[in-house]
């Protein structure tokens, strides 16, 4: 049994609401979650308070949680429903997105490593005469597979949990996409700090300082100097921990001057070589990575991000849970450099 719903067209539409909702939803989209309840929507050209509207209630922001989980023809709609709290606090918090070159859409869940053969003579740009081979490059798949993670966080409908309105649940939820956000970033930034594979074959290279323990305006120079001229890649990023853009911010000159007074006096971190610099607590207090995001770290995304029901194995109640399937994966390792501070560059 479905539900007349009148779409952005003005033409009235038939729309599936519950067993046959869910059922159209795994054979079209294979999942159910918010995620797949909106492309359904999308297709039918219907916005999700307008079915609500449907159902009889013109503001589900001021509905009991309840009142939605207890009709079986509401019930899957929920989790889009509260979506919005969700998604809000991952994609405020989180700044994955500036680290990465590109998301790349997985088919499986363990997915091929592909790489690029080649040596840098022989695809050097030079002229080829009439009849001789063009040089080329050969996209191989490495011994090694990529692994992709299921990542997500939650909340679980408990009878008292069921007595409050969905506004105040959204912001419950955001709060928990806030901490997912964070928590997403951060494994974004160990990829690009440590590589994807344990035997270290896509650690990124690393370079000292010209005094070790001492950083200057000229190391950051130098380093990004070596990065454009002996590996091929642009300085976009800088990634530290608060306490090394500090010291940054505070560097001076040789007659004893701030080089960032005007940062330090409009109370914003300094762009040292053009870069921004990147904040987290997940880089140790000598180390500084330099990143070329169009070339570091790619995203292998095998399930975007949804807001799903699951049954707790340990409590048995229901939750709604936003989780997403994918996996972070340095593309060139030499897109990434780090200075070691405790080191002095021979």
């Amino acid at each position: 049994m479905g539900i007349l719903v009148r779409n952005h067209c003005g033409k009235n539409v038939e729309l599936k609401t519950g067993s046959s909702l869910i059922a159209h939803l795994k054979e079209r989209y294979k999942r159910t979650d918010s995620y797949a309840v909106n492309r359904y929507l999308e297709a039918e050209q219907v916005q999700l308070n307008e079915v609500f509207r449907a159902f009889g209630i013109e503001d589900i922001g001021k509905v009991q949680v309840r009142t939605v989980l207890q009709n079986d023809g509401m019930k899957p709609l929920f989790n889009a429903a509260i979506e919005d709290g969700l998604r809000m606090g991952f994609e405020k918090e989180s700044n994955w997105q500036v680290l990465v070159a590109d998301t790349v859409d997985a088919t499986k869940m363990a997915q091929e490593w592909y790489f690029l053969d080649y040596d840098e003579d022989e695809v050097a740009l030079r002229e080829i005469g009439q009849g001789a081979p063009i040089p080329v490059g050969i996209l191989k798949v490495g011994d090694q597979s990529i692994r992709l993670h299921k990542r997500g966080r939650g909340i679980e409908w408990t009878d008292e949990a069921k007595d409050m309105n969905i506004k105040l649940v959204s912001l419950f939820l955001m709060k928990v996409g806030k901490k997912l956000g964070r928590d997403y970033e951060n494994t974004a930034i160990y990829r690009l700090l440590n590589g994807y594979f344990p035997d270290g074959s896509d650690s990124p290279p690393v370079i000292g300082v010209k005094t070790a323990n001492n950083l200057t305006i000229g190391d950051l120079f130098y380093a990004a100097m070596y990065m454009e001229e002996e590996l091929g890649y642009n300085v976009k990023r800088l990634v530290m921990n608060r306490k090394m853009a500090s010291s940054i911010a505070e560097l001076k000159n040789g007659d004893g001057n701030y080089l960032f007074i005007d940062n330090l006096k409009s109370g914003e971190w300094p762009s040292p070589l053009g870069a921004p610099i990147h904040i987290t607590n997940l880089v140790p207090d000598n180390r500084i990575i330099l990143v070329d995001t169009a070339f570091a770290l790619i995203r292998y995304s095998y399930k975007e991000f949804g807001v799903e029901f699951e049954r707790s194995a340990k409590t048995q109640l229901e939750g709604s849970y936003g989780t997403e399937i994918s996996e972070f994966v340095p593309f060139e390792k030499n897109a990434r450099l780090i200075i070691t501070l405790d080191q002095q560059r021979a």
